[in-house]
């Protein structure tokens, strides 16, 4: 499966923050990638949101993924019904 993503910076008054748009097929391969975008932000000590709008596929890692960052201050935005549902379901099977 092959991934892509592209990172948009955004800031405002009170805090600034990353958010990190996903978009196309999204797998396991692309998450080392990803995990260290995450970190750089987290050291620049931003906000990080992880925008789905434009994902059209994932693989069950990239599920699983995304439930341990909600987990910790990650946040998930523009995510489509299906994957929604099936973070959930890997969180309420954790």
């Amino acid at each position: 499966m092959e991934a892509s993503y592209k990172i948009t910076k955004e800031a405002s008054a009170e805090e600034s923050g990353v958010t990190i748009l996903l978009n196309g097929k999204f797998s396991e391969d692309a998450l080392p990638a990803l995990d260290h975008s995450i970190s750089e932000a987290r050291g620049a000590h931003q906000s990080v949101c992880i925008d789905l709008s434009e994902v059209t596929l994932v693989d069950r890692k990239a599920a699983q993924y995304f439930s341990d960052q909600a987990s910790h201050d990650v946040k998930i935005v523009n995510c489509p019904i299906y994957l929604r549902r099936w973070i959930k379901q890997v969180r309420e099977e954790e």
